[in-house]
């Protein structure tokens, strides 16, 4: 076998193993999808073994260039001589049409765009190379308006989501102006982001339909600005330069497999100007596999020693990047075991067993202290156990790594019961301005105010809990305002009897 042959068969075996894979995601969304179909909307997810239908139509679309790049060579299947290039034309175009029906009933918008941009690419790349075929005028001009429609719908869809999407970009703008040069830290963007949307609505900001669609992100849903945000200018600066040599390496090198990963490559950017894909542990080892794979792919004109040696330092730098990805995600050494070892109690908090869990609790602290989630959980047990003053230490701490007001609440709730008031009434309203539309922490107020004997600033939570509208309608909406039109009776008739 010759070099060329060898490294032509190395590249097939890959995108072969890439698609094999999207094809098991696939068939696994495909019974999902049916679930959709006959029951209902609202009671299957097409998710894959992803558990979020968001992160699995990344990792979907962007295979989807290269085996569109296979797909369209279906007209030379005959004519391969190599059956492994016949196996992959063909489980291509099997995967190129499942993952249309399945990206559709996934409603993943993000990966809508992204992949009639990548695939619009292959095809463009495609035609280019095809001497005979011309592009007509007429019909980028057809493509074009198309597109800009479809953006208009993909907009129209889901309308409150893409303000949200815009709300966070926005108000993650005022984050960048204060931590410009070096960020605010890695992991940090959902606290900073909570404080920001907090300022923002406090100074009366906002509007009224802002108010309503708020919310606590984790993420910015746009990795570019999530850069920028944690990481600063350098962070977002080194992120061009690799994007920047990325395309300045695919442009000069000499090989078969330019135009997939192109796509691909071009898949990644673009979903990642509206969603996460390395917030999730699959869909960030697929995207750091294809952009290693784009860095480091070799020149059909190198000699064998020098591909020898790419592949070499490709392997260890996937090596290297896949332990700190896995490692980072929780699902290595100590930190995979203490997070059994947390799913394991979460029963226990869930049934409210707090005394007999909170020291288990204490033993994990060493390597969870960075989850929000546990910060919260240890809290609360702390909080139910009568340790108030390290309770709130600890969800302190957690307020660190999130922007969800719950921390509030609660750190609000054990000042009240330590007679803090002020200092809890303090955090009950940095809690509501933080999510506006929420009405919890306005009846946390009621509570505190009727505590202190305080019937005038009671009445005026009352009321503002009974005109407030909810986004969502749910049994504890329902519960508090119940209570608040109860309350408002009881202060009607004690002021009567005055």
């Amino acid at each position: 076998m010759t070099d060329i042959k060898m490294r032509y068969n190395i590249m097939q075996l890959i995108f072969l193993l890439l698609i094999l894979l999207g094809i098991y995601e696939l068939g696994i969304g495909c019974f999902q999808c049916l679930g959709v179909c006959i029951n209902s909307w609202s009671s299957q997810t097409v998710c894959g073994t992803f558990n979020n239908p968001g992160p699995y139509s990344i990792f979907i679309v962007i295979l989807l260039p290269i085996a569109f790049f296979y797909a369209l060579r279906i007209n030379s299947l005959c004519n391969e001589k190599r059956l492994i290039s016949k196996v992959v034309i063909i489980l291509s175009l099997v995967y190129f049409v499942v993952s249309i029906i399945v990206l559709a009933v996934s409603l993943s918008r993000a990966s809508w765009l992204a992949g009639i941009i990548s695939c619009g690419l292959v095809l463009w790349l495609t035609i280019r190379k095809n001497r005979e075929l011309k592009i007509k005028r007429k019909y980028v001009i057809i493509a074009v308006c198309s597109f800009i429609l479809f953006v208009g719908f993909v907009y129209k869809i889901k309308e409150n989501s893409a303000d949200g999407r815009l709300l966070i970009w926005k108000i993650s703008t005022t984050i960048m102006k204060e931590s410009f040069i070096c960020g605010v830290g890695h992991g940090r963007f959902p606290s900073a982001y909570g404080e920001a949307q907090e300022i923002y609505f406090r100074a009366k900001q906002g509007t009224k339909h802002e108010e309503y669609i708020a919310g606590a992100p984790e993420f910015a849903y746009n990795e570019y600005i999530q850069v920028l945000v944690e990481y600063g200018i350098i962070g977002l600066l080194a992120l061009i330069l690799v994007i920047g040599y990325s395309f300045y390496h695919l442009r000069f090198v000499n090989s078969p497999y330019k135009t997939p990963l192109l796509g691909a490559f071009s898949a990644l950017l673009v979903v990642s100007f509206f969603s996460y894909p390395f917030h999730n542990l699959y869909a960030c080892l697929l995207a750091i596999f294809i952009m290693a794979l784009v860095i480091f792919l070799p020149d059909q004109r190198y000699s064998q020693k020098k591909i020898n040696i790419i592949y070499t330092v490709l392997s260890l730098s996937l090596g290297f990047a896949f332990y700190i990805v896995c490692t980072s995600f929780g699902t290595l050494g100590n930190i995979k075991i203490a997070y059994c070892q947390w799913n394991i109690l979460k029963p226990y908090f869930n049934a409210g067993r707090f005394s007999e869990i909170v020291k288990n609790y204490k033993t994990l602290y060493p390597y969870l202290s960075s989850d929000a989630g546990y910060l919260f959980e240890y809290g609360q047990c702390l909080s139910r156990t009568g340790s108030l003053a390290e309770s709130n230490q600890i969800l302190q701490k957690g307020l660190c790594y999130s922007g969800d007001p719950m921390f509030l609440n609660i750190i609000g709730k054990n000042l009240q019961k330590m007679g803090q008031y002020k200092d809890a009434e303090e955090m009950f309203y940095k809690s509501y301005y933080r999510i506006p539309h929420k009405i919890y922490p306005l009846y946390l107020l009621m509570n505190l105010y009727e505590e202190q004997g305080k019937d005038d600033k009671v009445r005026l939570m009352v009321r503002r809990i009974i005109m407030q509208k909810e986004k969502i309608t749910s049994l504890e909406t329902m519960y508090i305002k119940k209570k608040a039109k109860e309350k408002l009776k009881e202060i009607a008739l004690k002021t009567y009897r005055k």
